[in-house]
């Protein structure tokens, strides 16, 4: 199968994905595209790294474009990255391609420059239609990496700070990684390291409260608060069919703690 998936910040309220896959299309009729999101929170670049690595974990083979990019227009690259499995990933070098990238294990990385493999006039606003979308689809077809511009050395990517959870002998620290549409609170704290118990004592901000520990939200009653381990892994606060962020005053990056 020969696919395209696609990540961007754009919205879906103007044409600005549409467009990318159009260009992609142009150039690679047979592409099958995905749309992975494109309402990634604007220019939020750790955010789009993570949802971008999220999805490579289940997705079959392919090429991933992924334009979370405060950047376009500046000295910041463009590149594309060949990987271990197979996979080709294709963006802007601001750290949104690297948990990806990590996960699928780096072979490769090309800077993107050469302009056979860009649109005929290239925009510094909309890189994502003029160089990313042409880059991926001339790879889908076939067109190798080292024709796309010279080689970098993986040392030179840059990455996304992310301090990971840490712990002593009274808690567990980390922060709010990410906050959905339901209110649901994500942490950066892995389930794995906390203590199983049927309440957790916790602190989100500056407000201290204990909540059930529990596997599903229907285990307490519409409106009361609890904490679950979430599909990926991560321990999460959420209110039953409420928004857990709204009653808390949860914003991404506060502080958590949880207590042992």
């Amino acid at each position: 199968m020969k696919f395209i998936s696609i990540l961007t910040d754009f919205g879906i309220d103007q044409e600005y994905p549409a467009v990318c896959k159009a260009v992609i299309l142009s150039i690679c009729p047979s592409a099958v595209i995905v749309d992975i999101s494109h309402t990634v929170p604007s220019y939020d670049i750790e955010e789009g790294a993570f949802m971008l690595k999220n999805f490579i974990k289940y997705a079959p083979v392919g090429v991933h474009v992924a334009v979370i990019d405060p950047g376009v227009g500046t000295q910041r690259r463009g590149i594309a990255i060949a990987t271990r499995r197979g996979d080709f990933l294709v963006g802007p070098d601001n750290g949104v391609l690297m948990e990806a990238a990590h996960f699928l294990r780096i072979e490769k990385v090309a800077v993107l420059e050469d302009k056979e493999y860009m649109l005929e006039k290239v925009y510094s606003s909309f890189h994502g239609r003029d160089i990313f979308a042409p880059a991926a689809a001339h790879l889908l077809k076939g067109v190798p990496i080292t024709a796309l511009g010279r080689m970098l050395d993986i040392k030179e990517l840059v990455h996304v700070p992310r301090l990971p959870p840490s712990e002593d002998e009274t808690a567990i620290y980390g922060t709010v990684l990410r906050i959905d549409r339901f209110g649901n609170i994500q942490t950066t704290i892995d389930a794995e390291i906390v203590p199983k118990k049927p309440a957790l004592t916790m602190r989100i901000g500056e407000k201290e409260l204990t909540l059930p520990f529990v596997k599903t939200f229907g285990e307490v009653g519409p409106g009361a608060c609890l904490v679950y381990e979430d599909s990926d892994g991560l321990i999460t606060l959420s209110q039953n069919q409420g928004d857990a962020s709204r009653l808390l005053g949860a914003e991404k990056r506060m502080e958590v703690l949880i207590f042992k």
